[in-house]
């Protein structure tokens, strides 16, 4: 889907952040924009419809105006919109579940729409970042874009492990393609990069839905790489102690991690751009492993993803560098 790149008026300067009230990430960009004098208009979908109001007019443009209990901001005004974590839309409780699912779907095409047809520009796109989310298709647009990527097997047929096991090589991972964040409506809890087997690859149940699997690479460290716009905020993740060299998910141990700043081969960093760019992101969190030999292994890309906890850990200026993307001063 191409997207219709309108440009904010020249007068516009109010930067729309969509997104909970305890994203801590978000606080970070919002400081770096007040600190450049930028208007901003903070607010979750979630308030809306409740507490949370639209009037547009359309007239061969899309004016009116978004107001809330924290005050109002004119369509007009809006430079940008840097979408971060937003929620459901809450409805009121007299309505029936077909009614919420009903008004739910006219909340998303009618705010959705009207804030796509403004002349802003976006961190990230919405369109861009749901076709950013699909795995396989980020590691076809990677090896395009001239990145490794380790061998990979998508499959629900567990009476082809035999087949698979031989393709992926000795050692093979299981990852989960979607959130790895899974809530049993007590708690979430998270589905971790683990070994797998040829018996779990032949596991009955793997035809239950699709499996990711992978070649595991030998690894020595991992690198988090931030694209923002055309900067490259790289970090080495370095397991340390008893789990040093045996840490296959480097997120289910952050007490054995340290964090360095880092450059990317200038190689690498020219096709991570080159894929960013390709997928229509101007923000967007790659994962890399590296072997002994310095070779980096795409593995898996976030349109969304966290940084304030790398900010925070190397001293990177991500924040400061999205703000500049919202409010146009990276040009």
């Amino acid at each position: 889907m191409n997207v219709m790149n309108l440009q904010p008026g020249s007068s516009a300067n109010t930067v729309l952040v969509l997104t909970e009230p305890g994203d801590t990430t978000a606080d970070l960009v919002v400081k770096e924009l007040d600190q450049r004098g930028a208007q901003v208009f903070r607010v979750d979908t979630a308030e809306f419809p409740l507490s949370l109001q639209v009037s547009a007019r359309f007239d061969g443009g899309w004016g009116g105006e978004i107001s809330g209990a924290d005050g109002s901001v004119d369509l007009r005004d809006i430079r940008s919109v840097y979408v971060r974590r937003p929620t459901e839309f809450v409805f009121s409780a007299s309505m029936t579940d077909a009614e919420q699912r009903f008004a739910a779907r006219e909340a998303r095409r009618g705010i959705g729409g009207l804030l796509m047809g403004l002349p802003c520009s976006w961190v990230n796109h919405p369109s861009k970042v749901a076709d950013a989310e699909y795995k396989p298709f980020q590691l076809a647009i990677a090896t395009a874009c001239g990145l490794a990527v380790p061998r990979t097997v998508v499959t629900n047929a567990p009476a082809d492990a035999a087949e698979h096991s031989a393709f992926l090589g000795a050692q093979a991972i299981y990852k989960a393609l979607a959130s790895a964040v899974v809530s049993d409506g007590q708690r979430p809890s998270i589905i971790y990069t683990t070994d797998v087997s040829f018996a779990d690859m032949a596991d009955s149940r793997v035809a239950l839905t699709a499996h990711l699997f992978q070649a595991r690479i030998p690894k020595v460290r991992d690198v988090w790489a931030t694209v923002v716009g055309k900067q490259v905020f790289a970090a080495n993740i370095i397991a340390t102690g008893k789990a040093a060299g045996e840490l296959l998910d480097w997120r289910s141990d952050y007490a054995a991690l340290r964090y360095e700043p880092v450059s990317l081969p200038p190689s690498v960093e020219a096709s991570l751009l080159t894929m960013t760019d390709r997928l229509g992101l101007c923000f967007a969190a790659a994962d890399f492993v590296v072997t002994a030999d310095d070779e980096h292994y795409f593995v898996d890309l976030n349109p969304n993803g966290q940084f304030g906890w790398i900010q925070e850990a190397t001293g990177l200026p991500i924040a400061a560098a999205i703000a500049a993307q919202l409010t146009g001063d990276d040009r």
